[in-house]
């Protein structure tokens, strides 16, 4: 006998088929995966905005330095835990040359922003992925007073090789020989001058040609960078973490990329000789020989100078 319609209606009432089961965990499923997808890009945004805050308060304090030592500070160490001894302390040799391995002056090689020079905190030089700031310095610019150009006019027309004292724009008060209004222009020297030859080389994905670069023919200022400080992004490729060991994240550096690994000694500046500029561009997220994630920090002498109120004078 057929059951009552009321007692059909009732069975049918009583649950879910498999096919409707399915169906939600299905829809439930992509409804997760798209909160996961938005939740990820909201966390590396934000952790993309602290690394840029950081590298802002670095640059702020990079500056202050200048204008009480009229000098960039060397690296620090990145191989040494946070919680050791010479953690954070630049690492500078007598004379005026950067030693971070082994002795050799300026290799730079394991190189981090040194945070107790800068008045920082270990964190103020870590990115938004924990990664300790890679930094590399013009070797020319650690050098006493390297960073004062206060006594340098753009009107000048005297070249660097006679000026006074060596390799640096003459000073006013220095004698018959000094930037005075006096002597104005022929004992002056131009900042153009002064900065030529000087900083390191960096350069995009694409092109081998440099988007800041040393070598720039006079009378055209140099563009070199003073300094680099770098985050490597997501991947954390290339950077020490707070425990001095060097990050071999996911994914892998692109070819380009892995020129900006912190444990690198090679930098280019006029003098160096070297040929592996640093890498700035755009981020591409792909991997393999393209992926690059990396965000610099790469101001110009004169930006740094002027910013320590060390640039040149108007006249």
């Amino acid at each position: 006998m057929r059951r009552p319609i009321a007692e059909r209606h009732a069975a049918r009432l009583g649950g879910f088929t498999l096919v409707e089961i399915a169906f939600v965990i299905v829809i439930l499923g992509l409804l997760l995966a798209m909160i996961a997808g938005v939740a990820a890009a909201l966390v590396g945004q934000q952790r993309r905005e602290v690394t840029r805050q950081r590298l802002a308060g670095i640059e702020t304090a990079i500056a202050l330095f200048v204008s009480q030592n009229k000098r960039l500070p060397c690296p620090a160490d990145g191989r040494i835990a946070g919680n050791a001894v010479g953690a954070g302390i630049e690492a500078r040799l007598v004379g005026g040359t950067c030693e971070v391995i082994g002795g050799t002056a300026n290799s730079q090689t394991h190189g981090v922003v040194p945070w107790r020079a800068l008045g920082l905190a270990e964190p103020d030089v870590t990115d938004g992925w924990g990664s300790r700031l890679t930094y590399r310095v013009a070797p020319e610019l650690i050098l006493d007073d390297a960073m004062d150009l206060t006594a340098c006019d753009p009107g000048g027309v005297l070249t660097l090789a006679s000026s006074a004292p060596a390799g640096r724009c003459n000073q006013v008060g220095t004698g018959a020989n000094d930037c005075s209004a006096a002597n104005f222009p022929g004992r002056c020297t131009r900042p153009s001058e002064y900065t030529q030859s000087k900083g390191l080389t960096v350069r995009n994905l694409a092109s081998a040609t440099p988007i800041m670069d040393p070598t720039i023919a006079l009378p055209a200022s140099s563009t070199g960078a003073a300094y680099v400080v770098i985050s490597h992004g997501e991947n954390r490729q290339g950077a020490y973490s707070n425990e001095g060991l060097l990050q071999d994240g996911t994914p892998a550096s692109g070819t380009l990329e892995a020129a900006n690994n912190a444990a690198n000694a090679a930098f280019v500046n006029a003098t160096s000789g070297t040929a592996n500029p640093f890498i700035d561009d755009f981020p591409s997220y792909a991997e393999g020989t393209g992926h690059f994630d990396d965000t610099l920090l790469r101001p110009s002498i004169l930006t740094v100078a002027t910013k320590a109120q060390l640039g040149p004078r108007a006249h």
